[in-house]
């Protein structure tokens, strides 16, 4: 007979608290795992819409690696409709018929339990264990476990641990403007929510439908209908990679925002805003479209989001290690569905959707191969980014 373990919570992002929870009643009450239960639509609470399911999901994933006695259960996220915990106890009842069933929750979780769907059903298949919140009144706590115990068939515990004040909205509020908050999360999370830019500014539909008509006044009706095919393809990329899919269509949108404009323009941009240029851009200042389009992502477009004008800075070179974002808008750029002329499309279209790494590879394998038959157009940073995704390939 095992004894296990069930954390639900929306872990939005899981924090060091929830782990250190999950292994304080590993300890106290000789569970043999716990399974955090990444809630898909609780009927209790909203998830942050900018936020995807399975971002979560990843955050929550990569917090517990390696850890035997911690494990995922996603089966709410999949689940159509309201995630009712009657429901799912009812599941694990039946698919470990001879186990022992542990529900960790939250103490404001216990005061309401009572108006929960069906918490008689919840508690005749689990114990539940409580965990404290800084603040609490362990009186009220107490009394909510004696009640509990009064009107349900199972038992109620409360778990040993000395409760702190993380939260996962102080988290969400705080992550970019106190440094402190990224102690609270482990480090690969941290790194995660970073790559992925959440927690930050997000766009909606609207500002798409805004630079939608910017964008057909100032292009060329054949540059405008391929920004339309890089911006839905980088949205689907996004939702692909885990990134905020309208902040990615808003960088598609913007990639080419100073395609349109003369040369003499674009050398005056970066001149008076002391843009660097080199001397192969000083040659060829059309590649100076992405460095402009950058600069007009804030200046004239009022987007503001560092990584959607990076993205679009580097999207026609690349960048060694390029984040998430510069990937997706850079691979975009290339397979949208207007593009037919390159090499190997439909190997590069399919990596794209199985292995971002490779195809950004892929890509500048043949973009170099093309430069080398034109030497004199060849921008030192397509290069080193070239060198770069190599050497990445080589020692994977």
């Amino acid at each position: 007979m095992a004894k296990i373990g069930v954390y639900g919570g929306t872990f939005n992002p899981i924090h060091n608290t929830h782990i250190e929870i999950a292994k304080a009643a590993l300890k106290q009450f000789g569970l043999d795992k716990v399974f955090f239960l990444v809630a898909g639509n609780p009927p209790h609470k909203e998830t942050a819409a900018s936020i995807s399911d399975m971002s979560r999901l990843d955050m929550v994933r990569i917090a517990i690696e390696g850890d035997n006695n911690l494990d995922l259960d996603t089966r709410e996220i999949y689940r159509a409709g309201k995630s009712y915990s009657y429901i799912t106890f009812t599941e694990y009842h039946n698919e470990f018929p001879d186990d022992e069933i542990y529900f960790i929750m939250g103490s404001d979780s216990l005061i309401n339990f009572k108006n929960w769907v069906k918490p008689d059903i919840i508690s005749e298949y689990v114990t539940v264990l409580v965990a404290p919140r800084l603040g609490d009144d362990m009186e009220k706590i107490e009394h909510a476990i004696h009640e509990c115990k009064n009107m349900f068939e199972g038992d109620f515990f409360l778990i040993d641990y000395k409760a702190n004040e993380i939260s996962s909205s102080a988290i969400r509020d705080n992550f970019y403007k106190d440094d402190r908050i990224k102690n609270c999360i482990p480090d690969s999370v941290a790194k995660y929510i970073i790559n992925h830019n959440l927690y930050g500014i997000t766009y909606d539909y609207s500002v798409i439908t805004r630079l939608d008509e910017e964008m057909k006044k100032e292009l060329k009706p054949s540059r405008y209908v391929h920004t339309l095919g890089v911006a839905n393809m980088a949205y689907s990329l996004a939702i692909r990679w885990g990134y905020p899919a309208v902040n990615a269509m808003v960088a598609g949108m913007l990639h080419d925002c100073a395609k349109c404009i003369s040369d003499e323009k674009r050398i005056n941009v970066c001149e008076k805003n002391h843009i660097h240029i080199s001397d192969i851009e000083y040659k060829y200042p059309h590649l100076l479209h992405g460095k402009v389009g950058a600069y007009y992502c804030k200046d004239k477009y009022d987007i503001f989001d560092e990584q959607i004008a990076h993205s679009i800075e580097v999207h026609t070179t690349g960048c060694p290690n390029m984040n998430l974002l510069d990937k997706i808008i850079f691979v975009a750029d290339y397979i949208e569905p207007g593009r037919d002329k390159q090499p190997r499309l439909d190997v590069i279209r399919y990596t794209a959707f199985d292995d971002l790494d490779l195809c950004v590879y892929l890509i500048l394998e043949d973009s170099v191969n093309y430069l080398n038959s034109n030497p004199d157009m060849v921008d030192q940073t397509t290069i080193d980014t070239y060198e770069y995704y190599k050497h990445l390939m080589e020692e994977r």
